[in-house]
């Protein structure tokens, strides 16, 4: 009788440990169709179950024990329909598709909340113990950021946009929230100034309590800035997540970028492996480095031009050092043949972005040109060659 009853309780507690959360779903429309049941985390999504409805269109949720903690939304995909969304909190909760496509909820105040305002129209009294409540007031400001980047507002419309972000918006619950790429992709395009938007990006990052969101939005921020070129903004944002310690382990894009940012405007250039005379040796009032692919049309396009300058810039005393990804001696012999400066200036070591001028430099992607003065100083980092200005100075781009 005890070894039954300890088996039993054996077999209570391992359910217990398996499932935190248990979600009973009713959708008769769709029986028989296959779903996934996914959990937002920044511009993530995370699959924690599939399966096929059944036959009377039901299904049971359960929420694994790593993720009793989620508060957030959560969307149930059915294939060839709408997605079903509800809030994730806790709570064992049902919910039904009526005969007239609405849902009901029971054992839900958060759902019974949110959907008051989906399907009713109403106007609840905000309650701030409420997930439902803090997402909706998201969803607004989601509305009124779209609505300012695609229609224009007033300066004091983006000011006060900003001034929310800056004091009241919750980084953590919109971490969950399933709207996470519109709000920070709007945000950083409220303005057009890249120091400023830096500056609020960084003051946004000391509020974030959850250790997980703090690192997700230091990467998309990361991303952002690389991928559109923001040199001012990445040497802002780079240096206060490196500095604020939250981040021990650094990988992937965020070891690249604390890499890359030790290489700023004011800083001397790591020193270039095989290269000579050294970056201090050579007497040029200016030298520009060119990290590229070999594989790369925009990095091609760029070196042209670059091909194209080179005798006004040899004039000017200005040397260039290009340094390359490729793996292949040969490929890289020919690649570099109609490269008009110095043979001794045509780097590359055949271990692609593993080669330790690519990670000496941080390089994230190609092309990335860095001009330097006289000293080896670095005075700016670039993306195209358009927008290198070789006449300015370290104490002009200050």
């Amino acid at each position: 009788m005890n070894k039954k009853l300890s088996i039993l309780c054996l077999g209570y507690l391992i359910s217990f440990a398996v499932s935190a959360q248990k979600i009973n779903i009713s959708l008769p429309e769709q029986s028989n169709k296959e779903y996934a049941f996914i959990l937002s985390k920044g511009i993530k999504q995370d699959t924690i179950q599939r399966g096929t409805l059944s036959f009377a269109g039901d299904v049971i949720i359960n929420i694994p024990e790593e993720e009793k903690y989620y508060v957030g939304m959560g969307s149930l995909q059915i294939k060839d329909a709408m997605p079903l969304n509800i809030i994730v909190n806790n709570e064992d909760f049902s919910v039904e598709q009526a005969s007239d496509r609405k849902y009901i909820f029971k054992n839900s105040p958060e759902n019974e909340y949110l959907y008051s305002v989906i399907q009713e129209g109403a106007r609840p009294v905000q309650d701030t113990t409420l997930y439902a409540s803090s997402f909706i007031g998201l969803v607004r400001y989601m509305q009124q950021l779209n609505r300012l980047i695609t229609q224009g507002g007033s300066l004091m419309d983006k000011a006060n946009a900003r001034l929310y972000a800056l004091n009241q918006l919750d980084v953590d619950k919109l971490y969950s929230s399933g709207i996470w790429y519109n709000i920070i992709d709007g945000l950083t395009r409220l303005t057009a100034d890249q120091q400023l938007m830096a500056e609020d990006m960084v003051r946004l990052m000391k509020r974030i309590k959850s250790q997980e969101a703090f690192e997700h939005l230091a990467d998309n921020l990361i991303l952002i800035a690389e991928q559109y070129g923001w040199d001012d903004a990445f040497d802002i944002i780079v240096p206060y997540i490196e500095e604020s310690g939250r981040i021990a382990v650094p990988q992937g894009r965020i070891f690249d970028a604390f890499a890359l940012a030790k290489v700023r405007k004011g800083t001397p250039a790591p020193v270039l492996e095989g290269l000579s005379p050294s970056l201090t040796e050579a007497g040029y009032n200016r030298t520009l480095l060119v990290f590229y692919q070999p594989d790369c049309e925009n990095c091609h396009t760029q070196i042209e031009r670059l091909i194209s300058d080179y005798p006004r810039l040899k004039e000017q005393n200005i040397r260039i050092v290009s340094i390359s990804s490729d793996t292949n001696k040969d490929l890289f012999a020919e690649d570099v043949k109609h490269f008009p400066w110095p043979d001794s200036d045509k780097l590359c070591d055949y271990k692609g972005f593993a080669g330790v001028n690519f990670v000496g430099y941080g390089i994230m992607s190609t092309p990335t040109f860095f001009l330097l003065d006289e000293k080896g100083v670095v005075i700016k980092r670039y993306a195209l060659v358009a927008g290198i200005d070789f006449n300015t100075s370290l104490k002009e781009e200050k």
